[in-house]
């Protein structure tokens, strides 16, 4: 069994997609996108939808992570108000990753080195979703 997460998007999966594997070192397994469903007879049809992703997957290390463009605006809201919690080995990865998601994001609490582990903070990224990023003893 695997606990599989899914983050929802309205059309900015592949930019979130580029921004995930510079951030995390990510890699992405699966990306096909809604002209491809169409292809094989999945859905109909829709112009406007030709370009969305119809369903990817990201590795963060062993955890897989869908992530589509087609998902109702209830699951999109839900995808920002949900904090996404990333545990890092170093310092040096928590920095790296946070300097990138504040591309355009906001900082919801800054880095900070509190006794109780190395380094952690939360930033909202410039597609509404929040991550703690943080690195324990």
């Amino acid at each position: 069994m695997k606990f599989i997460q899914k983050l929802c998007f309205s059309g900015e999966t592949e930019e979130a997609l580029e921004v995930y594997k510079q951030a995390f070192g990510c890699t992405v397994r699966n990306l096909l996108h809604y002209s491809d469903a169409v292809k094989n007879g999945w859905e109909t049809v829709d112009l406007a939808k030709e370009s969305l992703v119809y369903h990817s997957e990201i590795m963060f290390g062993e955890q897989e992570v869908r992530m589509d463009d087609l998902s109702d605006v209830t699951e999109v809201e839900l995808t920002k108000e949900v904090i996404h919690i990333i545990g890092f080995d170093t310092a040096d990865e928590v920095e790296k990753a946070f300097s990138v998601l504040c591309e355009g994001g906001e900082v919801i609490k800054p880095l900070e080195r509190p006794p109780y582990m190395v380094i952690i903070g939360t930033v909202k990224d410039r597609f509404g979703v929040k991550w703690m990023l943080m690195c324990d003893f």
